[in-house]
C-alpha cells in the first residue's frame, strides 16, 4: 500500500540507511570503547606538555567578534551568551582568558553590534576580579546585564549598565547559604516589561569542589529572585519542587539551563549522567513551581553504589524552550552508560550516537525509550530522535576528543512566536571532516514547523571548504528572533578541550557569529525569490501545485526533499518575467509521508513542508 503512518515510515528509513552505513559497519569496533566520566570541578591543574599539532588552517569568511586562550566555555549545557534586541542591535558574551596557564586574566569577553557592525574584539574582561562562566540577559528599559561566578567566598558577580553597549559596568554579588556561600556555574534571565527581574540558578558546590552536602543534596542547585537589581532576593538560594534531594543525589556543574521567558512562564531543564531529566516550570513568574520529568533514569538517586547494566539514557547537555502556548520542549543528547557499583565513577560509550527530543504533551523518555546501541539510533522510539550522525557512506569516525557528549549534542533550542517555527541547532561530528586523529565537529540544524512533531532535513551551516580544519562546539543561541536566529559558538582547528581534558596544547580560539534566515537553509542573502506563497493541494496524491513569486527572471532548481535530506527529485525552471508562477510537481510515483519542496535561486533558499498520500 502507498499510504504509511509517518512512524512506519521513519523506523523502516533509518533501518535501511543504517544497513548501507558507514557509521554501522564500525560498530563492533566503537561499541567497545568506553571512558570514566569525569566530575566538572571549578579548576582544572595544567599537565598538558608539547606542542600541539595542528592541520593548517584555511582562512574561514567567519565574523569573529573575539577570542580566547581559555576554551572552556561550559562544562556540559550552555549558558545564555547573547541577546538580540528589538532595535538591532546585539550584546554578545563568553568566557575568556589570553594569559596561561593560570589564567589570572579570566572573565567575560564582551561584545556589541550597533545596528551595523561589531566593535573591535575586547582585550580585556568587563570584570574587576577573575570570574568565569558568564550569563548575558537584557535588564532595564535599555540595559544589560552578567552573571559570572568567583569561585569563592565573594560567590556571584553581576555586572550591569543602564546603556547597552557604552557606559562603565556597575556591580553587585550574591553569596550561598551560610557556610556555603560559594555559588557556581551561575545561569540567569530576566523577566518583566523591561526585564527588572532577575532569576538566577546556581550550585552550592559538591564535595569534590570543596563543599559540603546541603540540604542533603551533594551539589545542590539553588535558584534565587530579585525585583530590586540585588538589593533584595526573594526566594533566596531555595531549593525548588523536582531538584531535591528526594529526587537527586546532587548536580554537577552546568547541567541546567534556563528557558528564555515567555510572559510570566519561566522555566528550566536539569539533568546528568545516570539521573533523571526534570523540568522545573513557574507560571506565574517565579512565585510557584512544578516539575515534570522528561527522562526517567534506571535508578533515581543514584550514586555508583551497586551494578546498573549497560543502557540509555542522557549526556547532560540541554536545552529547553517555552513555545507561545506556554508549552516547554527539551532537547538533549543521547548517551548509553554502565555503572560497576563500586561507588566510584561510571562508564560511558563517547561513540554514542543522537540527539534526543520531549515535550510536555509526550510521555517520558526511559532506558527502553532511548535504547541501547552505540550507533543504531533506530532503537530510539522515532518520536524521540531529533538528529544523528550524518553519514557520507564511506567515511569513518577517525576519533573523538573527549566533551563527554554524544555524537549529536550541545543543542540549542529557540522558538519563533511570529512564525511558529522551533528551531534545534547542534554541535555534531562530521564524517569526511578530520584530522590524523580526531574527527571535527561542526554547527547543524534542523527546524519543525508543527512544535516537535517532525523535523526538516539536516542542514550543517559550516560545511564548506573554509571550515575543512574547524571545530566548532558551544553554540549559545538568542532565543528572541525576529528577522533571523543570531548565535555565537567557538572555533579552532585543535579537536577538543585543553582546559579541562586536556585533549592538546594552549591554542587560540575565535568566537563566532553566525546568523540563519527563517527561511530554511542558508544565511540570508539577496537573491530573486520574494516567497513560496503555497502548496496546492497538501496533501497531494498526483500533481502537487506550487505557488512562486520572483522580482524578476530568473533560474530556480526546484527539489523534492525526504525526511532523511536526501534530494529524491531536481528540475530546473526558466522563469521569464517577474510576478506569480505556477509549478506543477508530479509526485504520483512517491511514498506517502512527509517530504519538503526546496527552491534555490543564486543564493536565496526557500522550503515549505508537502505531504504525499
Amino acid at each position: 500500500m502507498k499510504k504509511l503512518l509517518l512512524s512506519t515510515l521513519v523506523i523502516a528509513s533509518g533501518l535501511g540507511l543504517f544497513a548501507q552505513s558507514a557509521l554501522q559497519k564500525q560498530s563492533d569496533r566503537l561499541s567497545k570503547v568506553t571512558e570514566v566520566k569525569t566530575e566538572a570541578i571549578a579548576e582544572y591543574p595544567q599537565t598538558f606538555a608539547g606542542e600541539t599539532p595542528l592541520p593548517a588552517a584555511i582562512k574561514a569568511p567567519d565574523v569573529v567578534i573575539g577570542g580566547t586562550r581559555y576554551d572552556l566555555q561550559s562544562n556540559s549545557t550552555m549558558a545564555k551568551r547573547i541577546y538580540a534586541y528589538p532595535d538591532g542591535t546585539i550584546g554578545a558574551t563568553w568566557t575568556k582568558g589570553q594569559v596561561e596557564t593560570a589564567f589570572a586574566d579570566r572573565g567575560t569577553g564582551y561584545n556589541y553590534y550597533n545596528g551595523t557592525a561589531w566593535a573591535a574584539a575586547p582585550t580585556a574582561r568587563i570584570e574587576p576580579v577573575r570570574v568565569g562562566w558568564p550569563s548575558y540577559q537584557p535588564y532595564g528599559e535599555n540595559g544589560e546585564i552578567v552573571v559570572a561566578h568567583t569561585g569563592g567566598a565573594s560567590g556571584l558577580l553581576f555586572s550591569h549598565r543602564d546603556q547597552k553597549g557604552t557606559g562603565v559596568w556597575s556591580n553587585f554579588y550574591l553569596v550561598g547559604p551560610t557556610g556555603h556561600e560559594d555559588l557556581l556555574w551561575p545561569r540567569m534571565i530576566t523577566s518583566g516589561e523591561f526585564h527588572e527581574t532577575i532569576h538566577v540558578i546556581a550550585i552550592a558546590p559538591s564535595v569534590a569542589n570543596g563543599g559540603t552536602v546541603y540540604e542533603g543534596l551533594d551539589g545542590a542547585l539553588l535558584y534565587s529572585r530579585s525585583f530590586d537589581g540585588g538589593v533584595t532576593w526573594d526566594p533566596l538560594n531555595a531549593i525548588l519542587p523536582g531538584v531535591t534531594a528526594d529526587d537527586f543525589y546532587g548536580f554537577g556543574g552546568d547541567e541546567y539551563c534556563f528557558a528564555d521567558p515567555v510572559g510570566e512562564v519561566i522555566a528550566f531543564s536539569a539533568g546528568g549522567f545516570l539521573t533523571d531529566g526534570v523540568v522545573v516550570k513557574s507560571m506565574d513568574n517565579g512565585d510557584t513551581w512544578d516539575s515534570y520529568k522528561y527522562y526517567i533514569a534506571p535508578a533515581p538517586r543514584f550514586n555508583n553504589e551497586f551494578v546498573i547494566p549497560q543502557h540509555g539514557g542522557i549526556d547532560s547537555f540541554q536545552s529547553v524552550v517555552i513555545d507561545d502556548n506556554g508549552m516547554t520542549h527539551v532537547a538533549v543528547g543521547r548517551m548509553c552508560h554502565a555503572a560497576d557499583g563500586t561507588g566510584g565513577a561510571t562508564n560511558f560509550y563517547p561513540y554514542t550516537n543522537g540527539l534526543l527530543y520531549w515535550n510536555e504533551t509526550m510521555e517520558p523518555m526511559d532506558s527502553v525509550s532511548v535504547g541501547f546501541d552505540i550507533l543504531d539510533v533506530s532503537v530510539v522510539s522515532p518520536q524521540y530522535l531529533l538528529a544523528e550522525a550524518q553519514d557520507h557512506g564511506e567515511d569513518t569516525i577517525v576519533g573523538l576528543p573527549t566533551y563527554q557528549a554524544s555524537l549529536t549534542s550541545m543543542p540549542q533550542l529557540a522558538f519563533d512566536h511570529t512564525n511558529k517555527l522551533l528551531y534545534a541547532f547542534y554541535s555534531g561530528v562530521s564524517l569526511g571532516f578530520a584530522t590524523e586523529e580526531f574527527n571535527f565537529r561542526h554547527i547543524w540544524y534542523r527546524f519543525s514547523d508543527d512544535y516537535g512533531q517532525t523535523w526538516s532535513p539536516y542542514t550543517d551551516l559550516t560545511s564548506d571548504v573554509f571550515h575543512i580544519f574547524s571545530e566548532c562546539i558551544f553554540p549559545s543561541v538568542a532565543g528572541n528572533i525576529y528577522d533571523k536566529v543570531h548565535m555565537i559558538y567557538q572555533s579552532d582547528n585543535a579537536p577538543g578541550i585543553n582546559q579541562r581534558f586536556e585533549d592538546h596544547g594552549v591554542v587560540d580560539n575565535n568566537i563566532v557569529y553566525l546568523t540563519v534566515g527563517i527561511s530554511v537553509g542558508v544565511n540570508e542573502t539577496p537573491a530573486n525569490i520574494v516567497s513560496l506563497e503555497q502548496i496546492s493541494p497538501n496533501p497531494a496524491t498526483t500533481i502537487a501545485n506550487v505557488l512562486l513569486n520572483v522580482d524578476k527572471a530568473v533560474n530556480v532548481e526546484v527539489s523534492l526533499v525526504n525526511m532523511l535530506g536526501q534530494e529524491v527529485f531536481t528540475t530546473v525552471e526558466q522563469l521569464t518575467y517577474a510576478g506569480a508562477h505556477d509549478l506543477k510537481l508530479d509526485v504520483t510515483n512517491y511514498e506517502a509521508g512527509i517530504y519538503f519542496v526546496k527552491v534555490k535561486a543564486g543564493n536565496n533558499v526557500v522550503t515549505k513542508k508537502l505531504m504525499i498520500n
